[in-house]
């Protein structure tokens, strides 16, 4: 997932449904457990407002794909009109999530793949040439093939897109050199998988560099809390707690990374204005007067903060046991 996937997902208009499931395959009954799962998921949708078309998509999702083998689970995120998330999580959900409402739950997303794109660059390199491939972070990617001038060529590319990391594989005397001729030693990370030759491990490269940006990805979540650390309780710090304080930076539009602890947060519920961007805790507040003459409703802050965050372009960053407010939310601001 990536930053443009969740906010195009914020951007649509309900209702959604969403299933978190257990779908591991790792006991000898386990088609008929997965089965028995299904049809209680179903009834839950079905209780909980789920349409026809919502549930028709939700089996079919289940049907089609092939088991998970051995352990994990499966996150769904779907409307009347298709299904938008569709992820095999390497571990089952601690708890069995299944909702319907106006507003899509994203929070599972961001904590398996988090909100921030890591643009990066992924060059694989023989003493023949090199493989060149870039993605911005937003989706988009492209592929360059048998480079002559690899280290020109891989820090243009880049510069260009940005990148956080730059990955190089293949033969290792070969990548040595590219690494040495490279301007800058800066996020170059060298990994032991793939290579240019047909059938090299492709899975093995790709389950690297996944793991080198789960490795950025964690590295800018610790950035993120120490940066919330130095800013909070300053009288002039950038920084926020509650669910007050938070939902007023959101209205505002000043929330640079909205921190949360959902364990914390709970099923707390906020206003919701015709603006999604427009949150409050009160009824008769801001939310209403300042979301335009539509109606309020009220949502689960869990499911309101991460849309009303997205719709502006702000990260969000799972915090779990992290904050300093009993509500579970902070932020980090972008002026005062």
């Amino acid at each position: 997932m990536n930053e443009t996937t969740l906010r195009q997902i914020a951007e649509r208009r309900g209702p959604f449904a969403v299933v978190c499931l257990d779908v591991s395959h790792d006991t000898e009954d386990a088609a008929r457990q997965l089965d028995l799962r299904r049809k209680s998921v179903c009834d839950k949708l079905l209780d909980a407002g789920a349409t026809a078309n919502m549930l028709a998509l939700f089996e079919r999702a289940i049907r089609d794909d092939p088991p998970v083998v051995g352990r994990g689970g499966r996150l769904l995120i779907l409307d009347d009109h298709g299904v938008h998330a569709d992820e095999v999580l390497p571990d089952p959900p601690a708890a069995e999530v299944v909702r319907v409402s106006s507003l899509p739950y994203l929070l599972p997303l961001v904590e398996q793949y988090g909100s921030a794109p890591v643009p990066h660059v992924v060059a694989v390199v023989d003493r023949a040439g090199c493989d060149l491939r870039t993605d911005d972070g937003h989706g988009n990617t492209e592929t360059h093939h048998d480079l002559t001038d690899a280290a020109h060529r891989v820090a243009w590319e880049a510069q260009e897109v940005g990148a956080e990391v730059i990955v190089l594989a293949g033969e290792v005397a070969a990548r040595a050199a590219l690494h040495r001729d490279l301007p800058t030693d800066d996020n170059v990370v060298e990994v032991e998988a793939g290579g240019r030759a047909a059938g090299a491990g492709r899975d093995a490269l790709d389950a690297a560099v996944a793991e080198v940006l789960d490795a950025e990805r964690r590295r800018h979540h610790d950035e993120v809390l120490e940066a919330f650390a130095n800013e909070y309780g300053r009288e002039d710090g950038l920084a926020v707690a509650g669910l007050a304080e938070t939902t007023a930076a959101l209205r505002m539009a000043n929330v640079d990374q909205l921190l949360i602890d959902a364990d914390a947060l709970g099923d707390r519920a906020v206003q919701v204005g015709a603006d999604r961007a427009q949150v409050g805790v009160d009824a008769d507040g801001p939310a209403g007067r300042s979301g335009g003459s539509g109606p309020r409703q009220t949502c689960r802050a869990d499911e309101a903060l991460p849309v009303a965050a997205l719709l502006m372009g702000a990260e969000i960053v799972c915090a779990p046991g992290e904050l300093p407010s009993d509500d579970g939310v902070a932020a980090l601001l972008r002026h005062h």
